[in-house]
């Protein structure tokens, strides 16, 4: 069960949006999913799509959205990135981190004239963004770009990522090395021809070592080695950053390291909330002191992605820059979700 599903809450009431209702879909359609919790919003972007040949969903809500997405899959989703979700944090955070929802491009539905804010794709999160009041033509076109897309130029990166024959006991050495070519390489090297063969066969090899924990995040990158979304991209630096940094480590260093590890994460779960908070309350001294303390801990738990965060949200919170700290709030929900997936219920 992926975060977003675990978000769900009672249904409310009415969910279809009065003077528009989505036909029956055919076998074949893509899937727009538009969600909004402005009714009039919601209604003018449906009616300037109702004549294009997608499938249309529609949801006022985060619980309705989070219920419909349990049942069906979509090709691209349209979000006002300010919808609340049930937890009081914003929904397009837990939709954003959805390693479900990563090869599908989401674009933000924006105030024309909004200024930075109407461009969320810079912060690296959305894929683009619909301005309003809506214009058909305009919106067509751009719904069009993203569900029939040019085909990708081949990578320039050389294809020598496949893994050469050597004895097992070389694997881990050889996991680094490719690795390191590998996170050198980006962005090119997640499209180079034969990544994702290479990446799925070392998680097989290190799997078959007992490197249990190391295969599951090969594979995670493995999954996201087509996707191209603004989203998969960035989760597979993150993915293969973590996984060079565990075959650079020697795993018989720090006897119980990955019960140590599990219980530093379960601690930055339990504070998102109070950083959440934090921000909405203007507390920027709380926030300084958290980012100086993840800067401080992140690396020493083997996580140095965490300790980049920390340092950054130490100047955002440092400027009283509320956008960018809550940008890199966004990025330790997505960051802890890689590297502690829900449990399965």
């Amino acid at each position: 069960m992926s975060r977003v599903q675990q978000l769900e809450k009672p249904a409310r009431a009415m969910e279809t949006i009065t003077g528009w209702a989505a036909p029956e879909p055919r076998a074949g359609q893509k899937t727009v999913f538009i969600i909004d919790d402005n009714p009039d919003r919601l209604r003018a972007l449906s009616l300037g799509l109702a004549d294009q040949p997608y499938r249309l969903e529609t949801a006022p809500s985060a619980e309705s959205a989070i219920r419909k997405l349990s049942s069906f899959h979509p090709d691209l989703i349209l979000l006002d990135p300010n919808v609340p979700a049930a937890d009081g944090t914003r929904l397009a955070r837990h939709l954003l981190a959805d390693e479900d929802l990563a090869a599908v491009p989401v674009l933000a539905i924006t105030q024309m004239g909004a200024g930075s804010r109407g461009n969320p794709e810079a912060a690296g999160r959305f894929d683009g963004h619909i301005e309003t009041p809506v214009d058909g033509p305009t919106l067509s076109g751009q719904v069009r770009a993203f569900l029939d897309p040019p085909r990708r130029t081949p990578s320039n990166q050389p294809a020598g990522l496949v893994l050469p024959d050597t004895a097992a006991s070389d694997r881990r050495s050889q996991a680094a090395t490719l690795l390191h070519a590998m996170e050198a390489g980006l962005p090119d090297s997640q499209f180079a021809p034969g990544a994702q063969q290479s990446l799925h066969l070392l998680a097989e090899v290190v799997g078959g070592q007992a490197s249990y924990e190391l295969a599951d995040y090969l594979q995670q990158a493995t999954r996201l080695a087509d996707a191209a979304t603004v989203r998969a991209r960035s989760r597979f630096r993150l993915v293969i950053r973590l996984c060079r940094e565990m075959a650079d480590r020697d795993p018989e260093v720090v006897p119980g390291l990955a019960d140590l590890r599990a219980g530093y994460l379960d601690r930055q779960c339990t504070e998102m909330h109070g950083l959440d908070q934090a921000l909405q309350s203007g507390d920027f001294a709380a926030l300084r002191k958290a980012g100086h303390n993840l800067k401080g801990t992140g690396a020493a738990y083997g996580y140095s992605e965490l300790t980049d965060i920390g340092r950054a949200l130490e100047a955002a919170a440092q400027g009283e820059d509320a956008a960018a700290v809550e940008a890199l709030l966004d990025r330790i929900e997505l960051y802890i979700r890689i590297v502690r997936p829900s449990p399965e219920p």
